[in-house]
Parts: structure tokens; C-alpha cells; sequence
């Protein structure tokens, strides 16, 4: 049945989608020293086949997450490709999401987060809406 996985980290979902032959850029990791963050980002984005954005509450408070999505939306408009995955890891009312992120849940890809259990099945998906 393959590997099952009770919790997600980033590290968790750099390992799964390493593992499926995916590059994966970290920014605590993968940033350029020296360089301004959002330099980094821009670089990033425009480096990348595509953008994940794991939907917490945290993410909702980040200001540099919120940039970074901003300028994934910017290399779509610019390029015409999509850009954009999100993984919804947090259930969370619309009323408090932007309508700059609703707009994004309703016209890019998004996987949610099972609950339970982590299977194969799932970072499998996550995958192929990466490629």
C-alpha cells in the first residue's frame, strides 16, 4: 500500500515530491544569501513550473506568503500559463479568506489536505497538479 504519513511539514512534502523526481525550492533553504527576500521570490516564480501554496491561517497572516502569491499571479498573467496549486491543509470560512485568495481558489488548481491517514494516492495527485 506504500507509505502513510499521520502529519505534514514542509520537509514531509519536500521528501514526497523529491521523491517523484520534483524539484522543490525552499526558502529557508534554497534563497539566494544576500539577496532581498523578495528578489528571491521573484526569482523563484519565474524559475519554477509552479507555485504551491499550502493554505493555513498562517499563511493568511504571512506577508511575505501573500507577496509570493501575488507574484505567482503576476508570472500567470504575464506568461498565460497557470501558475498556481493550492493545498488546502486548514478548513477555513470563507468569510475570512480575501477576495483576492477566493478568486484564486476558484480559478486554479487546489488539493485538500485528507484527513486521517496520508497515502501514496495523495502526493501522487499533488504531483501531477505540479507538472
Amino acid at each position: 500500500m506504500g507509505k502513510q504519513h499521520k502529519g505534514m511539514d514542509r520537509s514531509a512534502i519536500d521528501r514526497e515530491l523529491t521523491e517523484r523526481k520534483l524539484s522543490v525550492l525552499v526558502h529557508g533553504r534554497d534563497f539566494a544569501v544576500g539577496e532581498f527576500i523578495a528578489s528571491n521570490i521573484v526569482t523563484a516564480v519565474k524559475e519554477s513550473r509552479k507555485t504551491l501554496v499550502v493554505l493555513t491561517r498562517n499563511l493568511l497572516n504571512s506577508t511575505w506568503c501573500n507577496f509570493e502569491m501575488q507574484m505567482a499571479n503576476m508570472e500567470s498573467v504575464h506568461t498565460g500559463r497557470p501558475v498556481l496549486v493550492f493545498l488546502i491543509k486548514e478548513s477555513i470560512p470563507t468569510t475570512e479568506l480575501t477576495s483576492d485568495l477566493l478568486y484564486h481558489l476558484t480559478k486554479n488548481t487546489y488539493i485538500v489536505y485528507p484527513q486521517g491517514e496520508i497515502t501514496d494516492v495523495f502526493w501522487d495527485k499533488l504531483a501531477r497538479d505540479l507538472l
